[in-house]
């Protein structure tokens, strides 16, 4: 497995405050019939994916190791992992 050491060279951006905007206003008031006005009606929270978005790259990674090793720990403890 890769660490978060090898992706340092990865330009570190999130998103500008306009962009941020935008993707609430989007997500706020999606254009009818698109893919976000039916995941919106649907129930999926699209403030998560943002959320998600806003983040940089290692602080993305930081979060998926975080989730692979407490699901890797609950597998271990419940006897899945072996």
């Amino acid at each position: 497995m890769n660490t978060i050491g090898e992706y340092e060279n990865i330009e570190e951006k999130s998103m500008t405050p306009k962009q941020r905007k935008l993707a609430y206003e989007l997500i706020s008031n999606p254009p009818p019939g698109s893919a976000i006005a039916a995941a919106k009606e649907y129930g999926i929270d699209l403030t998560l994916l943002v959320e998600n978005l806003d983040l940089t790259v290692t602080q993305r990674l930081r979060k998926l190791y975080s989730v692979a090793s407490f699901l890797q720990k609950v597998r271990q403890g419940n006897g899945a992992g072996r």
